[in-house]
This record gives C-alpha cells, structure tokens and sequence, in this order.
C-alpha cells in the first residue's frame, strides 16, 4: 500500500504517530522508550527501504519521530501512573 503525502497532512500524521506510542506505553507503562524505538524507528526505516533519499538525510527524520513517540510513550506511562492503573512490572513485555 502506498500513501500520498502533502505538506498539510503532516500534522495528522505527527498526531496519528503521538497517539499510537501514547496508547501502547498506556498499555504497558514499564517500557515506554521500547515503544518509542519501535513505532518512532519504523517510520524513518520504511522511508530508507522504499524510497531514494541518503541515509544522512533520514537522520532529522528519525530524530523527529523518535523524539514525538518517545513524548508519547512515557505520556501514556505517566498517564496510567496518574490514574492509579496497574503497577509497572519489569519482568513482563506483556
């Protein structure tokens, strides 16, 4: 599947990227910075496997979604603390 971006839609997506790491260090508020890697490092590989840029011009890129998931990860993790929700546990991903 490919999508089309223009300059207007790159807040939905910066929005969309926030929410996702939000929900998942929700989910499992131990390992926020994992979630970070993980949804904030697929967008800047997905742009090195299917397009032509060079590996330096990816780097602002991966510092930017690194830097928007790793705000919403430990959002989410800070979230749940705030609530009073589960307890972090340090053994289990799941």
């Amino acid at each position: 599947m490919r999508v089309e971006l223009h300059t207007d839609d790159t807040g939905v997506e910066v929005a969309l990227l926030f929410a996702v790491a939000l929900v998942l260090g929700a989910v499992q508020p131990a390992r926020p910075w994992l979630w970070a890697l993980i949804v904030g490092g697929s967008i800047p590989l997905a742009d090195a496997l299917f397009s032509a840029r060079s590996w330096l011009g990816l780097l602002p890129i991966g510092a930017f979604t690194f830097v928007v998931a790793l705000l919403g990860g430990y959002g989410g993790a800070l979230l749940v603390r705030m609530l009073g929700g589960r307890k972090p546990s340090a053994r289990s991903i799941w």
